[in-house]
C-alpha cells in the first residue's frame, strides 16, 4: 500500500514524532496510523514516543505557554532533547519521595499549575476525601472526591473532557491523567493531549487520541473506545502482561483482578449525556446591557419585580448601589412548593463601584417563602469587609431571631456566588463562581421542606451591594422508595 511514507526508519520515525507534535498534514496523519494498525513494530514505537511525552509533561519539561520552536528545528533536535530530557526524568523520579514530602510540608503554597475546571449537576451529592488547601472553591491535584449521586463534568488544562457518573471516586492527579477508583467515565481527548492517562485499580489506560469509556467497580474493569486508539497496561501481579492495544469499536472487560483479559467487538458508541430532569429558571435578571432606568419600568427576564422600600434604579448595567435603604423584590414564575423534593439554586454576580463591601445594616441577596426571610448572602454589618450565609428558617421572627450566622473569607464587593438548597433534607451549600462548580466553600443545614417563593435584593443605609446577573432555578431530586 503507497502510504506516501518511505522504509527509511529514520524517515518513519520523523513522521511518528511530527505525529505526536501534531505537525503532519490531516491524509498523513490517517496514512500513517492505518500503517500502524499493520505494523506492530511500528505502533510500538510510536506508544514509546507518546509514553515519553506524556511522562515529561507529568513532570513539568513542557507548558501550554512555552513558545513553540520551528518544526524543522524541533525534529532535527528531537532525539538529542528527548535521551537529555529522559535521563533528567530519571533523576526526578529517583527524589520522587523527597519532592513529596516536600509538598506535603508547602500545602499552603499558592498553586502555579492551571487547575481543572469541575462543574457538578445540580442534584449532586459529593464531598472531598482529601482534605482542601484552601477555601477558594478550586478542586486541586490530588484530592479526592467521592460522588454518590449526580454526575461532574471536568475540563483538564490539557485539553480533555471528562464526564463522571456516580456512584463513583476520583481524583484529578496531574494536568493530563485521572485516577478513577469507581465509577462510570467518559472522556474526549484532543490532539495536543495526546499521551492523557487513566489509572484504575487493575490497570491503566493510555489515550491516543479519541473518545472512549471506562467502567470501573469491585468485580470488573471495562475499557471501550468509540474512536482512535488507546493502550491499556493490566496491573497483574501474577504475570507480566503486555500493553494492550484498542481501537474504535473495541471493548476490553477484565472479570476480577486475577484474570484474564478480554477483547471484545462492540456495534454502537456510548454518549456523555447524563439523563437527569433540566433545571426550571423561576427567576432571572441580566443587566449587563440594560439602559439605565428605574425597576418600576423593567419586566425580569423571568419572574417579576416588586419595589418594596426606597428608590430602585438601573444604572450603568448594574442595581444602583448609593441608593439609601432600598428593597427589591423579585418574585417567582412559580413558587417551590413544599414536600417536592426541590433542588433551589441562587447564583448572582455583585458588582459594586466601590473597592470594599460594607454598609450600615444588612445588604445582600435573600431567598423567602410565604413566611419570611429563610436565608441571607451579604455584608456582615460589622468593621470588616467580608461576606456571610444567615439561615433564619422557618420559624423565622426577624432579622434578631437568626439561626446560624457562617463567615465567608472573600473579601470585597465583586463576587460571584451560588447557594443551593436541598428541600428534603434542609441542607444547603455555598460555591463560588455561577452554578455548581467547583467544591463547596461553605456547608450546612436549615429547615427541610421549606416553600421558597422569592428573592430580595437589600441596600442597608450607606450600602455598597449591587448586582450584574441574578437567577435561581429549580430541579426535582428523584428519591427511591
Amino acid at each position: 500500500m503507497n502510504s506516501g511514507f518511505t522504509e527509511d526508519p529514520h524517515h518513519l520515525e520523523r513522521a511518528l514524532n511530527l505525529l505526536v507534535e501534531g505537525q503532519l498534514s490531516e491524509v498523513e496523519s490517517r496514512a500513517l496510523q492505518e500503517r500502524m494498525k499493520s505494523d506492530p513494530a511500528l505502533l510500538a514505537k510510536y506508544l514509546g514516543i507518546v509514553r515519553m511525552d506524556s511522562l515529561l509533561r507529568d513532570f513539568g519539561w513542557r507548558t501550554e505557554d512555552e513558545p513553540m520552536a520551528a518544526p524543522l528545528q524541533r525534529t532535527q533536535n528531537k532525539h538529542r532533547t528527548r535521551w537529555l530530557l529522559l535521563a533528567a526524568t530519571v533523576a526526578v523520579v529517583a527524589v520522587i519521595p523527597l519532592v513529596a514530602l516536600w509538598r506535603t510540608s508547602q500545602r499552603h503554597a499558592p498553586a502555579v499549575a492551571t487547575l481543572p475546571s469541575v462543574k457538578f449537576s445540580p442534584t449532586s451529592v459529593f464531598e472531598t476525601v482529601s482534605p482542601q488547601a484552601t477555601d477558594d472553591g478550586q478542586l486541586r491535584f490530588g484530592d479526592a472526591v467521592a460522588m454518590s449521586d449526580g454526575t461532574v463534568s471536568i475540563r483538564l488544562p490539557s485539553g480533555v473532557e471528562a464526564v463522571i457518573k456516580s456512584p463513583a471516586r476520583f481524583a484529578i492527579t496531574g494536568q493530563n491523567r485521572i485516577q478513577l477508583d469507581k465509577g462510570i467515565a467518559w472522556f474526549r481527548v484532543p490532539q495536543p493531549a495526546k499521551g492523557f492517562a487513566v489509572d484504575l485499580p487493575w490497570m491503566e489506560v493510555v489515550d491516543l487520541g479519541t473518545v472512549f469509556t471506562t467502567q470501573v467497580s469491585e468485580e470488573s474493569h471495562e475499557v471501550r473506545v468509540d474512536q482512535g486508539h488507546v493502550e491499556v497496561r493490566v496491573k497483574n501481579p501474577s504475570a507480566a502482561q503486555l500493553p494492550i492495544a484498542l481501537v474504535g469499536g473495541q471493548t476490553l472487560v477484565q472479570q476480577f483482578r486475577d484474570t484474564a483479559p478480554q477483547v471484545q467487538s462492540t456495534s454502537s458508541a456510548t454518549t456523555s449525556h447524563v439523563h437527569e430532569e433540566e433545571a426550571k429558571v423561576v427567576f432571572k435578571e441580566m443587566l449587563k446591557h440594560v439602559p439605565d432606568q428605574s425597576f418600576a419600568e423593567r419586566q425580569a427576564l423571568v419572574g417579576s419585580w416588586t419595589i418594596r422600600e426606597g428608590i430602585a434604579r438601573i444604572r450603568n448595567g448594574r442595581f444602583n448601589a448609593d441608593s439609601d435603604l432600598t428593597h427589591l423584590v423579585g418574585e417567582f414564575s412559580a413558587p417551590v412548593e413544599k414536600d417536592s423534593n426541590a433542588i433551589v439554586i441562587l447564583s448572582f454576580k455583585s458588582v459594586s463601584p466601590t473597592s470594599l463591601f460594607h454598609s450600615k445594616g444588612f445588604a445582600g441577596v435573600s431567598l423567602f417563602d410565604h413566611e419570611g426571610e429563610m436565608f441571607f448572602i451579604g455584608d456582615r454589618s460589622t468593621d470588616t469587609y467580608s461576606w456571610e450565609v444567615v439561615t433564619y428558617g422557618k420559624n423565622f421572627r426577624g432579622p434578631m431571631d437568626m439561626r446560624t450566622a457562617f463567615s465567608l473569607s472573600t473579601q470585597g464587593s465583586e463576587a460571584t456566588f451560588t447557594l443551593r438548597y436541598r428541600q428534603r433534607t434542609g441542607e444547603f451549600d455555598v460555591f463560588k463562581g455561577w452554578g455548581v462548580e467547583g467544591m463547596p466553600i461553605l456547608k450546612g443545614k436549615s429547615d427541610p421542606n421549606m416553600r421558597i417563593d422569592r428573592v430580595r435584593i437589600a441596600n442597608g443605609r450607606g450600602g455598597d451591594f449591587s448586582f450584574e446577573n441574578i437567577q435561581v432555578s429549580v430541579v426535582h431530586e428523584k428519591v427511591s422508595e
